[in-house]
């Protein structure tokens, strides 16, 4: 906050510290929150570039920090896996496979995606449940067709083989979280065609566009409501397949690292072009 130079200063963030304090672990008296919104404040005045990966943050920070809007861009962050060329857009649809990928069960909506699917096999729609990341806080069995995988780690290969297998088979992937600032793990779906229903939280909107690449479901939305919209819309053969087209479409125009590398390195070098104008160089 304090550091002066005399070269252009540009910050990538996905959130700021007002966004997301009321989500954090950490608690703070309100005079910490007070002091740090300030530091947070003057440093983005400082920046010459801001750019954030939704459009949320975006408005967040123009609203509460008066931060001049013609310096904050927004640009998607990409999958953090190789980009799949064995990916299934006409995938067999028998049977529903939904995953749920989420280290916190509790706060990325776990008990909800598992009401959902006990909801789902009530109602007669035969589907699968693979959870990644966490573990169900309630006792399940086998005859449920859930399977756990309590950690995967994507530096190892095989652990990366793995998942990526599982997304090839997947049909949804469901995650009503209570807060993401963007949700790298929506664009990884996309990579192999899988349309997301999430909820409509934080910058989730900005990879999950509603209608192109899933459906965005209120915060308060109940297990009932997931089931509905992942029934309702797996019911529909045709409109379904034609989501996954365009959730794979989102991937190759948005959602992946190419495509945030070329948009950065334009911000970066009009940046620089800007910077030296106004200072006469």
């Amino acid at each position: 906050s304090f550091l002066e130079v005399n070269i252009p200063m540009v910050h990538l963030s996905d959130v700021t510290y007002h966004s997301f304090k009321d989500y954090s672990e950490t608690k703070r008296s309100k005079e910490q929150i007070k002091r740090t919104e300030a530091l947070e404040k003057k440093l983005l005045n400082k920046y010459t570039s801001i750019i954030y990966s939704s459009e949320w943050t975006k408005q967040n920070t123009i609203d509460y920090y008066d931060i001049e809007p013609n310096k904050i861009h927004v640009v998607e962050f990409g999958a953090n896996i190789p980009a799949p060329s064995d990916y299934k857009i006409s995938i067999q649809t028998d049977t529903c496979n939904l995953v749920f990928i989420g280290k916190n069960w509790k706060k990325k909506g776990g008990d909800k995606v598992f009401m959902a699917y006990r909801k789902l096999k009530s109602k007669g729609l035969q589907c699968t449940l693979t959870i990644i990341g966490s573990t169900p806080q309630e006792p399940y069995d086998e005859i449920e067709d859930v399977a756990v995988i309590p950690f995967l780690d994507k530096s190892k290969p095989e652990h990366l083989k793995r998942l990526c297998n599982i997304l090839k088979e997947a049909h949804f992937l469901v995650l009503p979280t209570e807060f993401d600032a963007f949700g790298i793990v929506f664009c990884e779906a996309s990579a192999y065609g899988v349309p997301s229903i999430a909820a409509n939280v934080g910058g989730v909107s900005q990879p999950v566009k509603e209608g192109k690449y899933g459906f965005l479901l209120p915060p308060n939305a109940t297990a009932e409501d997931y089931a509905d919209k992942i029934k309702s819309v797996f019911s529909d053969k045709d409109g379904y397949i034609k989501l996954r087209k365009s959730s794979r479409r989102e991937y190759e125009t948005r959602l992946n690292w190419e495509v945030w590398g070329e948009k950065v390195n334009k911000i970066l070098e009009e940046t620089v072009v800007n910077y030296n104008r106004r200072n006469g160089e």
